[in-house]
């Protein structure tokens, strides 16, 4: 019924589904993978409010799906979350950093153009 290649192809769907079920059965749970991603969404937190709170945001929702799939057995979905979660607190730490040193480089720059002009006006 099946012929050679049938019989090939039921054999290759078998050792796929096989494979499947052995890597969700030996996916360790992603517990440093949690706490890297929750380490630097609180990292992340009082800084990127500001500059970065979409980033924050993105982080924290992912964090809390990956909490979600960790407390539902689901490792491999949990260690992706929380490895996206904590690119995403990386990166909303990063934007807020980089908006503070701009605000930062701006004052510098100011007081600069500042204390140029005064001695612009000071007789020689």
């Amino acid at each position: 019924m099946w012929g050679h290649s049938g019989k090939a192809c039921m054999r290759l769907a078998v050792l796929q589904l096989a494979a499947m079920l052995t890597a969700c059965v030996t996916t360790p749970p992603p517990n440093e993978q949690l706490a890297a991603a929750r380490a630097m969404v609180s990292q992340a937190q009082p800084v990127a409010l500001r500059d970065g709170a979409l980033e924050l945001n993105n982080a924290q929702v992912k964090l809390a799906r990956a909490e979600g799939a960790m407390q539902r057995g689901e490792y491999l979905d949990a260690r992706i979350f929380a490895e996206q979660a904590e690119v995403d607190a990386k990166y909303a730490w990063t934007l807020a950093e980089n908006a503070r040193m701009q605000r930062a480089l701006a004052e510098v720059d100011h007081g600069l153009r500042a204390l140029r002009d005064e001695l612009e006006r000071t007789p020689r």
